[in-house]
């Protein structure tokens, strides 16, 4: 049996001139995916082709084996959607009544789209304020009503667009923990579409990253960062600018991050630091080894991508 949950082949979207996604071709895996990009990348165009909202200029793609052109239906009852804006909230309706709405939207009966709507709302939290107008909701709250609303017919994938977008810190780590709570405890497959490398890194295993509606790089977080910019962090005390120097001159890769000089890990990389330290006239206040990170891979991309050094 395939592993994969998604599959596209050459998928491609334009309008008129302009490219949303173009020649789009990859495997996404069971469990938690993160689609990773900037704004305009191409990552909202996806989705929505992906659920049939928008038809492709050309391509094929398949959603838990059915295609997304022949069995849309097949396709959206199996996909809960979180989308990135909060246009179909009503304000004087209650979040109890939007989620059972959306219930009997996806096929549920009345009764049935009550009953998991209320359950739906108290898993998100929201159980005690599921008679409350959505008017009256923080963006947090309302956050997680999409997120109750996507769960509501219990389907095999979640989609959040940008999830976290405007929330505080406490919102943003509630929202956070309960899409990895979905992976875990409802053993969903979740599709996190996101700028923000840290909630990608947080939550999936696994990262496609997106740039000018194409795929820069895709596969395990783990093996996208390994290797990548492993570096020592380095602070010395004085004649910091000199110090560098020397280092660049001996073939060393050095850049400026945080408030600390790294220098791109090799062989005896720390020998090399404190023989540069001495001929600088310097002294190390601080050495340590800093291993990659997923925003490591973001920036390495984006600047080959770019021909930038």
């Amino acid at each position: 049996m395939s592993t994969e949950i998604i599959t596209t082949d050459h998928l491609s979207k334009f309008y008129g001139s302009v490219r949303g996604i173009h020649e789009v071709s990859i495997k996404v895996p069971a469990g938690g995916v993160g689609f990773l990009g900037p704004n305009g990348a191409g990552k909202t165009t996806l989705i929505r082709t992906l659920l049939g909202i928008i038809r492709p200029t050309k391509g094929s793609a398949q959603v838990l084996g059915y295609d997304i052109k022949s069995d849309i239906n097949q396709v959206r009852d199996r996909i809960g959607y979180i989308p990135e804006f909060n246009t179909s909230f009503i304000p004087d309706m209650t979040a109890m009544k939007f989620v059972a709405f959306c219930g009997r939207m996806n096929g549920l009966a009345n009764s049935e789209s009550k009953q998991r709507a209320s359950d739906s709302l108290y898993y998100v939290g929201l159980g005690e304020e599921r008679y409350r107008k959505l008017g009256t909701f923080s963006l947090g709250m309302k956050q997680k009503v999409k997120l109750a609303s996507a769960l509501v017919h219990d389907p095999e994938i979640i989609i959040a667009d940008e999830p976290t977008n405007g929330l505080d810190p406490t919102g943003r780590n509630q929202m956070l923990e309960l899409i990895r709570n979905l992976q875990t405890d409802q053993t969903k497959h979740v599709i996190l579409s996101s700028h923000l490398l840290r909630d990608v890194e947080q939550t999936t295993d696994y990262a496609i990253v997106f740039s000018e509606g194409e795929i820069l790089a895709q596969g395990k977080i783990k093996e996208l960062t390994s290797g990548r910019r492993t570096s020592v962090s380095v602070k010395v005390k004085y004649n910091e600018e000199e110090f560098v120097r020397i280092l660049k001159s001996k073939g060393f890769e050095v850049w400026d991050e945080g408030g600390f000089i790294e220098v791109k890990k090799s062989n005896d990389t720390e020998k090399s630091i404190f023989s540069t330290a001495y001929e600088a006239g310097t002294e190390i206040r601080y050495l340590g080894s800093r291993s990659s990170t997923l925003e490591d891979v973001f920036v390495d991309l984006f600047r080959n991508k770019e021909g930038i050094k």
